[in-house]
């Protein structure tokens, strides 16, 4: 495959992407990599939507009450996906899911949604056993026919190939856990060459089409966590009723 051309300037969408949520007004808003600016949480409270923000480590959680967002996800490490860490560096917040959990029911008070490590009604019931008021499920349901995942993605969800997740930067030029490939562990210890995000994505985009085309599966990011080896599902209405029926029994028996 040829060499990429020289990236172009890169122009952040994020304030047209905000109008666009204040003018459609959405039940719930959700956001990551930090909080909005107090402005635009005042306007999200008149008109009426629910604020969510995400939160890798205790500082975080305590800093999103503070700036007044409604509720907080409590993201472990075992989640798929970028690390939503905005205070400290990503490699240094590394709370687990259930140890997040707790500590931040100690000292906030707004409503917790646990998230990552997560796929079945055990986990969910577990959550909300430690504290939790809500679970928030990614893997699960990105494995599911529903999803947009390209079908060798969710093939791969499903494979031995997801005992075996990594934290990289490789692919994004941010911190993101997917399942582990030749590239992502090529580049350890060379982060320092990887482009902030998003320009790694850009910069890496040629060589995921190319990787696509040749079948080469071990040279693209598949965004997975670290529960996907128990994954059951392939339809989401199905894994849908089977979270219910499993978290009110599992949870029904914690209460004793």
């Amino acid at each position: 495959m040829p060499l990429p051309e020289k990236l172009a300037p890169f122009q952040s969408r994020f304030e047209n992407q905000l109008d666009v949520i204040l003018d459609i007004r959405p039940k719930v808003f959700s956001f990551m990599f930090g909080v909005p600016s107090a402005d635009v949480l005042e306007e999200c409270r008149k008109k009426g939507i629910v604020t969510v923000g995400a939160a890798t480590t205790l500082d975080e959680a305590i800093f999103l009450e503070a700036a007044g967002v409604d509720m907080i996800i409590a993201s472990g490490f075992e989640a798929g996906g970028h690390r939503p860490s905005f205070l400290a560096s990503p490699e240094s917040s590394l709370t687990g899911t259930f140890a997040l959990v707790q500590l931040m029911k100690e000292k906030i008070k707004k409503p917790i949604i646990a998230a990552g490590g997560i796929a079945n009604g055990k986990g969910v019931a577990a959550a909300l056993a430690l504290g939790a008021d809500a679970a928030q499920i990614g893997t699960a349901f990105l494995a599911t026919d529903e999803s947009n995942a390209l079908p060798i993605h969710r093939e791969m969800l499903f494979s031995e190939a997801s005992k075996y997740t990594t934290l990289s930067r490789a692919y994004t030029g941010r911190l993101g856990r997917g399942i582990t490939s030749r590239i992502a562990k090529d580049l350890i210890g060379k982060e320092e060459n990887i482009l902030p995000f998003p320009l790694q994505t850009t910069l890496i985009s040629p060589l995921r089409k190319a990787a696509l085309e040749q079948q080469k599966w071990d040279m693209i990011l598949f965004w997975g966590g670290q529960i996907a080896p128990v994954l059951k599902h392939t339809k989401a209405k199905d894994l849908m009723h089977s979270l219910i029926e499993e978290t009110t029994s599992y949870f029904n028996d914690l209460k004793g």
